[in-house]
């Protein structure tokens, strides 16, 4: 499949063995790439479709199986491929290759074109027939699913901080806070005996206080959700959870979800430096101490009414770095 014949590839023919997929596609979206990457390897195809933010569409043909698939979850299943079948990677920049409607509009209309010659099954069939392997290629166990995502966690190299826990498990159900499989009694290692792990409360206080900063930075002009996606990319390394492109973490008007299970104190470190560092991104020059005391007003409100949660999740100790001044 490809978008436009004409277009012009940015890299072209990159060998999978020598490039590593998944570290292409976070430094392209750290740079904020508008534009496609295209993945060929033996009966199959991937498209990842990048628009400069958020988690990407993924466009996956499997010619073997006779799947084709639009989804945001393919994009594991194809690191997973990469990196085990050699191929070849090409780059494509531009809007319009970043739009996955188009591609599969283009790709229905070839297919149409060629139903009707000798040998071609007409393009209802053939589709008949690719849902029903789709269908049947997706019955695999739960425990298949979790071995991929935690090969693809230790294949890059997950954070240094949370290397002495067990690796992340998925959750089946990302917009909520769920652990599969969690046991009622908690390890010792995990969370040890004193600490603080009412889950739902560290999350809903934890959005009120990302909602105080978002409410600073765009009052200073800036856009908080581009600049927070950034800085979550630059820290990904040393705390796995923020990579946006691992829906671990996730945050949307005021609300805090997270899919993996986690220290309480990787957690707040984590995020406190993550709006440590979207608050210094844009408290410079002459109006850096109008933001930061615009930021240390709008955390107040949020430390007083969650000073309790706070206080035993470690967030409360974080306050005055993130705001670079005094909050109480």
């Amino acid at each position: 499949m490809e978008n436009d014949a004409k277009t012009t590839p940015l890299y072209q023919n990159l060998d999978t063995t020598f490039v590593n997929i998944w570290s292409l596609l976070r430094s392209l979206t750290e740079r904020g790439f508008t534009g496609r990457v295209r993945v060929d390897l033996p009966d199959y195809s991937a498209d990842v479709f990048m628009n400069g933010s958020g988690t990407p569409m993924v466009r996956e043909i499997d010619r073997a199986a006779g799947t084709d698939v639009l989804e945001e979850g393919a994009l594991h299943r194809l690191v997973l491929r990469a990196r085990e079948t050699p191929g070849t990677i090409t780059v494509f920049e531009g809007a319009h290759e970043a739009q996955p409607s188009k591609a599969v509009a283009k790709e229905s209309t070839a297919d149409q074109a060629v139903s009707g010659y000798p040998g071609v099954p007409p393009a209802s069939k053939r589709r008949e027939a690719e849902t029903e392997s789709q269908q049947a290629g997706r019955l695999r166990t739960q425990d298949d699913a979790t071995k991929e995502a935690v090969d693809v966690a230790e294949e890059e190299n997950t954070i240094v901080a949370e290397d002495r826990r067990p690796a992340p498990q998925p959750s089946l159900q990302p917009d909520s806070f769920q652990i599969p499989g969690q046991s009622n009694v908690l390890t010792e290692d995990l969370y040890p005996t004193g600490s603080y792990n009412d889950w739902p409360s560290i999350l809903a206080a934890s959005g009120e206080l990302i909602a105080a900063v978002e409410r600073a930075v765009n009052a200073a002009g800036e856009n908080f959700g581009n600049l927070f996606n950034r800085v979550r990319l630059q820290l990904a390394d040393d705390y796995s959870f923020l990579d946006p492109m691992s829906r671990a973490f996730d945050y949307t008007n005021g609300v805090a979800s997270l899919n993996v299970e986690l220290a309480v104190n990787v957690y707040a470190s984590g995020l406190s430096e993550a709006l440590r560092r979207s608050v210094d991104r844009v408290a410079v020059g002459d109006r850096a101490r109008r933001v930061r005391e615009r930021v240390a007003l709008e955390i107040l409100a949020v430390a007083r009414k969650q000073s309790q949660v706070l206080e035993r999740s470690g967030f409360q100790s974080q306050l005055d770095r993130i705001a670079g001044t005094r909050v109480m």
